[in-house]
């Protein structure tokens, strides 16, 4: 019984092989969730190479790819951490491109009658890693309630973390991205679409991570900045035109 087992697991890892060749590793920020994976799966289907996600906040997955862990392409939510990969040598500067970009959105519960930050009991933002959470604070900063709401904040690792705790009422609010509020808005409620004045560009970016495969990844790149821009809007983003 064990052998047969044994046997029948190297066949499907054989036939795996056999059908996808090669692969590549995607590590892409949590709130691309959907547009990324519709994307990659429509690459897989092109070029035969089996795609592999790995989703998580852009600060996470590049201390991941810095310590060594294995990453052909990384999708950063902000440039920050583009550039902090390219400082400590894990991504190549001249793959770093700009793709897609969205608005902050204030979220709450379906049935939530807290529709004022000052009023909320419980709001939640992304934590230190998390881009989502420095775009919702600087935008309550820049609103003039960060004093006033600070103790009340409750920290996410991810963008879909902010919605799930807002969609099962565990806070009142949360500030996400619309790409992310789209995603669930059967079961939240959109408050308001929040002034992008009041925060730095929500840009998404892609690069090639050192010790990947290099022209695949590029081949990746080229693949996601020519998708079309309905593909895009379908999950909430806006494309950068020509991936600048």
């Amino acid at each position: 019984m064990v052998l047969r087992l044994y046997f029948t697991t190297l066949i499907v890892l054989l036939l795996s092989t056999v059908a996808y060749g090669k692969e590549l590793l995607i590590s892409a920020a949590m709130g691309t969730k959907e547009l990324v994976k519709t994307v990659g799966e429509e690459f897989q289907k092109e070029t035969g190479e089996r795609v592999i996600f790995n989703f998580s906040s852009s600060g996470k997955l590049i201390n991941q790819v810095v310590a060594g862990a294995p990453s052909d392409v990384f999708i950063s939510a902000s440039k920050f951490w583009v550039d902090y990969g390219v400082k400590r040598g894990a991504l190549y500067k001249e793959t770093v491109k700009p793709f897609a970009e969205t608005s902050l959105v204030l979220i709450a519960p379906k049935n939530g009658k807290v529709t004022n930050l000052t009023e909320a009991k419980r709001i939640a933002v992304g934590n230190r890693l998390a881009p989502v959470g420095k775009y919702a604070v600087e935008t309550l900063k820049n609103l003039g309630v960060y004093e006033k709401i600070k103790d009340r904040l409750v920290y996410a690792p991810t963008v879909r973390q902010v919605t799930v705790w807002v969609m099962t009422g565990n806070a009142d609010l949360g500030l996400v991205y619309y790409s992310d509020y789209l995603k669930f808005k059967g079961k939240v409620k959109l408050v308001k679409v929040l002034p992008d004045n009041f925060h730095k560009p929500i840009m998404f970016y892609v690069a090639c991570v050192k010790g990947g495969d290099l022209k695949e990844c590029n081949r990746f790149e080229k693949f996601l900045l020519k998708t079309d821009s309905s593909t895009y809007r379908e999950f909430g983003f806006k494309k950068v035109k020509n991936g600048s």
